[in-house]
């Protein structure tokens, strides 16, 4: 979604991304699915999921996307892949 961000960005053509995290209480409360949108603070589970794709801060979302991404990793690793997923 970021490449096509970039892509599009200056050519006037309108740019929507959905941003469908894992998210744990889908009211907003717990924070886990909190972007930056054209410099304010949003929750995709509650505001979105779709925004502007010229306004969403992606380095900051791709930043708190890694967050857990250790923990995912040992958590597979430990209990293996379903098949088929």
């Amino acid at each position: 979604m970021k490449a096509v961000a970039d892509v599009t960005r200056g050519t006037g053509i309108k740019t929507v991304v959905s941003l469908n995290p894992i998210m744990v209480d889908g009211t907003g409360m717990c924070g886990g699915c909190r972007i930056n949108v054209a410099g304010q603070t949003k929750f995709a589970c509650v505001d979105g999921p779709e925004f502007d794709a010229h306004e969403t801060d992606f380095d900051l979302l791709i930043s708190r996307l890694a967050t857990y991404g250790e923990i995912e990793k040992r958590a597979v690793e430990q209990h293996g892949r379903q098949p088929g997923k």
